[in-house]
């Protein structure tokens, strides 16, 4: 009751203060991100759904943004082509929604099988096209106002704060001694535990966390020496601890795959100390090696009979964790209707969810393919895909770029920050993830923001404009 209080309290503060600072109320609303998701925060306030206390800041920050910044003069200066591939995307996300809720008989019929109440037409308006462009509108909004130095920190630092924050909460929900366990035990409990302790997904957090070790290091480039060994070092710790107690393989994976890409691109020297890293994994955390080499053992067993797996002791239904059943039929869909896909929740609206239950059992029903490329295909063909597939590939190269240029440490660190976040997004999502924006995406996006606006101000020091940004 007291930490609602003073939640409360919390809130209607900065609820005034937005319409005074806009851009730093944005910010503290990625800060309370961290809880926000927390079992413990209260869904609605005075009964109405949905009008919780992140929202109704949200609400305040985003009015003041719109009324205010016409008042302080300030341009709109995103590149027209990432304007309109915006634009399109958030197009294809409304059209989506708009043929699902033409025809969700489908969906209907799945849950009524199911025992799940039906699908109510307002609360999926709310949940698939107005909650996607609230988890965006934060780092749109820290775009339009990052024009100084001095609000670049702030931005970064409830960024990176809030990413260490949730990883607090892993570390006190999981206990250490859960590195331990056996890499099953591990998952199962970490399934159990962060939904309900800390509200995320385990398998959101994992890709978030490998993604933020990355990002909270490039901020080296920008800090001291001793800031270095008292703010950068142990927040790498404290999120790499609370990636290796969520069990998810793809998180460990992607962790390695970016720091091979920033060892070998620029600190060569880190290369090094990748054997001793391995050597304290197996003798502190055992069981991340138990749940990488997961399914690469004849011994282990499956709960789906009468599936033919490969031979030479790899269980691919043990790999993938069953993906290898969905799909080939997600597949064989998308052939089907190859342009324009089938709409919002194709999978369990044109029957794949159902067959798959009745075919392997209420184990192997897969609610979405479990990987965001076939699900956004499915959904919205090809011609959906290549403005969305185009403007991600767009925003890691402006990262890279960024990241590859030695001229400003700036540039250096947000193009390690952009990159971090995009990739661990863009690889998690072979196994998971959705391009439809997510309350775990939020992080991403503000990285997004973020690049956006110093690769701006990059362009403007090339053409030798003045940035109130870069020149402080």
């Amino acid at each position: 009751m007291i930490r609602i209080t003073l939640l409360t309290l919390l809130i209607a503060y900065l609820s005034v203060y937005a319409w005074k600072d806009w851009f730093r109320a944005t910010c503290w609303l990625v800060l309370l991100m961290a809880v926000f998701q927390h079992p413990d925060m209260p869904k609605s306030i005075v009964g109405i759904p949905g009008l919780n206390h992140w929202n109704f800041l949200f609400l305040n920050t985003v009015l003041s943004w719109i009324s205010n910044r016409k008042k302080e003069k300030l341009t709109w200066e995103m590149s027209q082509f990432i304007n309109v591939l915006l634009l399109i995307y958030g197009l294809f996300i409304l059209i989506s929604v708009i043929r699902y809720l033409y025809d969700y008989s489908g969906v209907t019929e799945l849950f009524e099988i199911m025992g799940v109440a039906p699908p109510r037409p307002i609360s999926d308006i709310n949940e698939y096209f107005i909650n996607c462009l609230k988890w965006v509108l934060p780092g749109i909004i820290i775009f339009d106002g990052c024009r100084s130095l001095k609000q670049y920190n702030f931005a970064v630092g409830c960024l990176l704060l809030m990413l260490i924050l949730l990883a607090l909460q892993v570390i006190k929900m999981m206990k250490l001694g859960s590195l331990t366990l056996g890499g099953d035990a591990l998952q199962h409990k970490a399934l159990r535990i962060l939904s309900n302790d800390v509200g995320f997904h385990r398998v959101n957090i994992s890709m978030m966390m490998s993604g933020a070790f990355w990002a909270i290091f490039s901020m080296k480039e920008l800090v001291s020496t001793k800031y270095y060994w008292l703010l950068i070092l142990p927040g790498c710790f404290i999120v790499f601890l609370a990636m290796a107690l969520t069990g998810g393989r793809t998180g460990y994976g992607t962790w390695a795959i970016l720091g091979f890409f920033y060892c070998l691109f620029k600190w060569r020297k880190y290369i090094l100390l990748a054997p001793l890293v391995f050597l304290a994994v197996i003798m502190f955390a055992p069981s991340t090696i138990d749940r990488l080499s997961f399914g690469f053992s004849s011994e282990q067993p499956t709960d789906t009979q009468n599936i033919d797996f490969e031979e030479r002791g790899v269980d691919i239904y043990s790999v993938t964790s069953g993906r290898n059943l969905a799909w080939p039929l997600v597949l064989e869909s998308i052939k089907e209707a190859p342009f324009f896909g089938y709409g919002r929740e194709a999978m369990g609206n044109i029957g794949i969810t159902l067959r798959m239950r009745r075919e392997y059992g209420e184990y192997d029903t897969f609610a979405h393919p479990h990987n965001a490329y076939l699900q956004w295909v499915l959904d919205n063909g090809v011609v959906g895909a290549i403005p969305v597939f185009l403007l991600y590939f767009l925003l890691l190269k402006y990262s890279w770029s960024l990241f590859r240029d030695r001229t400003e440490s700036i540039y250096v660190a947000t193009g390690g920050l952009s990159f971090a976040l995009l990739l661990a997004f863009l690889i998690a999502s072979i196994g998971s993830q959705s391009f439809y924006p997510r309350e775990g995406s939020v992080a991403m996006w503000v990285g997004i923001g973020i690049l956006l606006r110093v690769y701006i101000e990059r362009s403007k020091k090339r053409l030798g404009k003045n940035s109130t940004l870069i020149d402080g």
